[in-house]
């Protein structure tokens, strides 16, 4: 293999090991790994020798390296890992697919975007030209039937528009966008908050065969990962 290709391979393995080591979210490690570079960082907190508040992120976990293991799996099920080096890299911000944490350890409750350090995808669509036109759709999933209406209605005009639906495939307001813009004969992107081999809600997994006909699947969290209680709330914020 040549020495590009090594690079490359070490930088996705190093984003791999990220994604699992660290829960997504802290805008102060995601400047840091701007900063040192993907491979440099990820060897610092497996080493336990990054700056301490960082090192405290992953805790345990500086031990442990699933990263070949996780793309292992994620190529067995058709997906991949998606990392800011690739050319299917989207140009644009990624505010549809960005986390919005609370940032300030002073009583400072002002909301950040925090990029994602990667994203597991599966589909076969490219990530960039998906969501090149995007449009993030979300709300309650205890809804209405007349905002579910509102919402495949919305939703399937503006995949006639060619804009791309993007909704976290729960129940209620959520399904009712994903399923208008299939409707409509477009794709849409199923944000998860757990691997995306793991259908969350579990009766939405015929509904996401389906988007995956034309769209994707997107998770920042490593094929296995469950949808614990933190990270559903993480994404919606």
């Amino acid at each position: 293999m040549s020495v590009d290709g090594d690079a490359v391979r070490d930088v996705r393995r190093a984003r791999a090991w990220l994604t699992r080591a660290v829960e997504p979210g802290s805008l102060e490690l995601w400047h840091w790994v701007e900063q040192v570079g993907p491979v440099a960082a990820a060897t610092a907190l497996h080493g336990e020798a990054a700056p301490p508040r960082l090192q405290a992120l992953v805790g345990t976990r500086a031990g442990e390296d699933r990263s070949g293991a996780d793309l292992d799996r994620a190529d067995r099920l058709g997906a991949r890992l998606v990392v800011p080096e690739d050319d299917e890299w989207p140009a644009d911000e990624l505010h549809c697919l960005t986390l919005a944490a609370a940032q300030g350890h002073t009583g400072d409750r002002t909301t950040a975007l925090v990029p994602p350090l990667g994203l597991w995808v599966r589909g076969a669509a490219r990530l960039d030209l998906t969501v090149d036109r995007a449009v993030a759709l979300v709300g309650s999933r205890a809804s209405t039937a007349y905002g579910e209406h509102v919402a495949a209605d919305l939703a399937h005009g503006l995949t006639a528009r060619g804009w791309t639906t993007v909704s976290g495939g729960a129940f209620g307001i959520d399904a009712a966008a994903h399923r208008g813009a299939l409707a409509a004969g477009g794709p849409t992107v199923v944000v998860l908050a757990c691997g995306v081999d793991r259908p969350y809600p579990a009766g939405h997994a015929t509904l996401f065969d389906r988007v995956l006909q034309d769209g994707l699947l997107v998770s920042e969290w490593p094929p296995g990962c469950a949808p614990l209680r933190h990270r559903l709330a993480t994404l919606r914020q």
